[in-house]
């Protein structure tokens, strides 16, 4: 289900770039579309709302300035719309563009997780720093207890193999992005936090 309500949330939003731009290549035609702009509004930020509240700790400062950039394109645009103002239509659609394209940035994102890491775990092996680690990088996918299962994710003690638990920190599967700037202590770290959640 998850699944499906983030497709239908792209979705959402390519529409809803096209209904944007629309103003400014039809202008005439602006008025007619005021009640689908509502509509895709709506199920847009409902859907945003559901992923939001599914996936635990996605309130970081690049998703924070998604959610802001996606609200106000959507307000200017439909102010750009009702009052004919192409200027504010065409604000509207790049600022969509550019929270559409931030949520696709998974490298973004990572830097971002990288800055706020670097400084944890990093002298010796511990619970806490491992804690630290699983709230920044973790909590999001795979909850505070390892049990979300937020977009299928596992719980992180589902393979038993400390060996194959690191390669997976550190180079993915599936959907979990990779995280190869991570020390050596730092793996340590996490995975042994990770054994307190069994």
């Amino acid at each position: 289900m998850d699944t499906g309500i983030l497709h239908t949330h792209h979705l959402l939003a390519v529409l809803l770039l096209i209904l944007v731009g629309a103003p400014v290549v039809f202008p005439k035609g602006a008025a007619s579309l005021k009640k689908l702009h509502m509509v895709l509004d709506t199920l847009l930020i409902l859907t945003g709302a559901y992923l939001l509240f599914k996936a635990p700790g996605a309130f970081s400062p690049p998703y924070l300035l998604k959610y802001i950039l996606t609200i106000g394109a959507i307000v200017a645009g439909v102010i750009g719309s009702r009052r004919g103002n192409r200027k504010l239509s065409i604000a509207a659609f790049f600022l969509l563009v550019y929270a559409y394209g931030l949520s696709l940035q998974r490298d973004f994102l990572l830097r971002s997780e990288k800055e706020q890491v670097k400084a944890i775990a990093t002298q010796s092996v511990s619970i806490e720093g491992g804690k630290q680690l699983y709230q920044v990088l973790c909590l999001r996918c795979h909850g505070a207890d390892g049990k979300a299962h937020y977009r299928k994710s596992p719980h992180p003690m589902e393979h038993p193999d400390s060996n194959y638990q690191a390669h997976v920190i550190r180079h993915g599967k599936g959907i979990m992005p990779s995280h190869e700037y991570l020390t050596d202590t730092q793996v340590k770290s996490l995975l042994a936090y990770l054994r307190t959640l069994r």
